[in-house]
């Protein structure tokens, strides 16, 4: 009897929290996972896969927000964000955020070899989730509102806050999906292509948050269809670079150089 008191009891006090977007969602994250394997090459994906075990890289890049539901991991909650005000430029910090932990798990990954592979794996499930977080605009947002979560707006097609609209609700509407991330790659110029390789977590961080001005384009909280199919490409560009950029670590830890060929 006092255990079916106490299960009604957690009922409740789940139901009255108040709710908080993950970045990207469920589908989002496996798209950028899904997209940074297309850019690597077999033997990369075994090395990453052997470490990975029994997981998928669609489990890998969920993993940090499906620990959301074990208490045990309450000390990452602030690790899948970083919140300026609007024009504040960011400062080298020593803060457990999405900036400085994804940076320190990429120079800790890069001496595998030396690792224990349950560390590594531990770090591969850091920056295959932190990666697409880095590219969602709203995690890169300010307190003010946390990052879109206290801004309610409606539209004739979506509705809910502000980040839920851009983690999840944009992707289902459009069905974007791996083939049209990919079709949209064969637009960028071959310079372009070239910078994806490029490992630049700072870089990445201020090319989403230079995104939020188009986030916030709207009135009344209300978003109208042009809001909705503008954002979408939006959204399909960032879910792409996050693949991209991914791809790009795994390559530059990964990756043996190719020795030259005598002659």
């Amino acid at each position: 009897m006092r255990k079916g008191i106490l299960y009604c009891v957690l009922a409740a006090s789940l139901l009255s929290m108040p709710c908080i977007s993950f970045a990207w969602g469920k589908k989002g994250h496996e798209l950028v996972a899904e997209i940074a394997f297309h850019f690597l090459d077999d033997s990369t994906k075994k090395v990453i896969k052997d470490y990975l075990g029994n997981m998928s890289i669609e489990e890998a890049a969920n993993w940090m927000d499906d620990a959301r539901g074990n208490s045990y991991y309450d000390f990452q909650r602030t690790w899948h964000y970083l919140d300026m005000d609007k024009g504040e430029t960011y400062k080298p910090s020593s803060e457990r955020n999405i900036l400085t932990v994804l940076h320190s798990a990429i120079l800790e990954l890069r001496g595998y070899k030396t690792m224990k592979k349950k560390d590594v794996k531990r770090a591969l499930l850091l920056i295959f989730h932190l990666v697409g977080d880095l590219h969602q605009p709203l995690h890169t947002g300010y307190a003010i509102d946390k990052g879109g979560n206290t801004v309610d707006v409606t539209s004739p097609v979506v509705s809910g806050n502000l980040h839920s609209v851009w983690d999840t609700q944009i992707i289902e509407y459009k069905g974007i999906g791996i083939d049209s991330c990919l079709a949209m790659y064969d637009t960028f110029t071959e310079a372009e292509k070239a910078e994806m390789n490029k490992v630049n977590e700072l870089k990445w961080m201020n090319h989403s948050r230079s995104l939020l001005d188009t986030v916030y384009s709207f009135q009344n909280n209300f978003l109208d269809l042009n809001y909705i199919n503008s954002n979408s490409v939006v959204i399909k560009k960032q879910l792409l670079l996050g693949g991209a950029h991914l791809a790009a670590i795994m390559k530059d830890v990964f990756t043996t150089p190719k020795k030259p060929v005598a002659t």
